[in-house]
């Protein structure tokens, strides 16, 4: 049934149609209520596709990210589909899985889907063609992770502090032998908290040694071989600064499968573990909000979409440390 047949069946114009549908102009009471009973009659449902194509725009958000299963990410996923279903918009996710190239996929799919803005929590690849989708007229929002010289709005924590204070949290514990797992250095998250931890050594004037760094990837896979690389060394760390939540997850797996006491080790974690505080072990966290970073997101996301053109946002949250009890 098309918009036509409505408004004959109900013996007013398409344009009263419309109106009705989008509850925009005036329209009679009684006029609204003819107007529903006959769309509830047939239970008509507009075609959304040619409607986006008439007024230019498809009410609908791209949204991608590194690791949907990370619960960090999912928070601040559900957190902006909350604000976007109040303003009427759709989210499209798709899940990178830290793969450049099915990043780069996801990009053209989601353009191609004309969507009215986009979030990402990048690779750290792909910097021409983010700049181009930019450059097109969509809304472009860098989530959790920035480019350095692309000018688009961002929305990040502070990882060099939060990551020094994590590792001055060890030093006041006595511990100068502290192992570093950190993410892959395409991604500047992963850049900003090997900095922070560097400074913090260095400027207790204990200086940072290659034996003592594992370069992860943000998946728990890494953690694991980070502890029994750690394992193996003469004199093994007896701390250690993890730089995500699952490769932290991972280095308990490891001490566990290599019979190590999970409580044998200091370990402070940026992010938190779900059920961590059900574990029985020395383990401090860089604690995140990933609600705030997604409402805050989500404000950004409706100024853009309400065409208010102020200049380039670059917002910052503070991470903060909770201790082991």
């Amino acid at each position: 049934m098309t918009i036509k047949d409505v408004a004959k069946e109900a013996g007013v114009s398409t344009a009263t149609i419309s109106r009705v549908m989008n509850n925009s102009g005036y329209v009679s009471e009684d006029i609204k209520q003819q107007v529903l009973e006959v769309i509830r009659k047939f239970n008509y449902q507009p075609n959304a596709i040619a409607r986006s194509l008439k007024q230019e725009k498809s009410r609908s958000v791209g949204i991608v990210l590194p690791d949907m299963a990370n619960p960090y990410f999912m928070k601040i996923a559900r957190t902006i589909q909350h604000r976007c279903f109040q303003l009427g918009y759709h989210l499209l996710f798709i899940d990178t899985e830290e793969n450049p190239e099915k990043e780069r996929e996801a990009l053209e799919f989601l353009t191609e889907k004309r969507v009215e803005a986009l979030i990402l929590a990048g690779t750290g690849e792909n910097r021409d063609q983010i700049q181009a989708i930019s450059d097109s007229g969509i809304h472009v929002i860098l989530a959790d992770r920035r480019f350095s010289n692309l000018k688009l709005d961002t929305v990040t924590e502070d990882n060099i502090y939060a990551s020094k204070s994590a590792i001055e949290h060890l030093l006041e514990k006595k511990h100068t032998r502290i192992g570093i797992i950190n993410g892959p250095k395409t991604i500047s998250t992963a850049r900003e908290r090997r900095q922070g931890a560097i400074i913090g050594l260095e400027e207790a004037g204990i200086t940072p040694t290659n034996e003592f760094m594992f370069e992860g990837d943000y998946t728990r896979e890494s953690g694991i071989e980070a502890i029994r690389y750690f394992s193996q060394l003469p004199d093994r760390p007896t701390a250690i600064f993890s730089a995500n939540n699952e490769m932290t997850f991972g280095v308990y797996l490891g001490l566990q499968e290599l019979g190590i006491p999970l409580e044998s080790i200091e370990v402070v974690s940026f992010g938190n573990l779900e059920f961590s505080s059900l574990f029985h072990h020395n383990l401090s966290v860089i604690m995140q909000n990933p609600q705030e970073l997604g409402e805050t997101i989500g404000d950004l996301l409706i100024k853009r979409l309400n065409g208010e053109a102020d200049s380039v946002q670059n917002r910052i949250l503070m991470p903060h440390l909770v201790p082991s009890k």
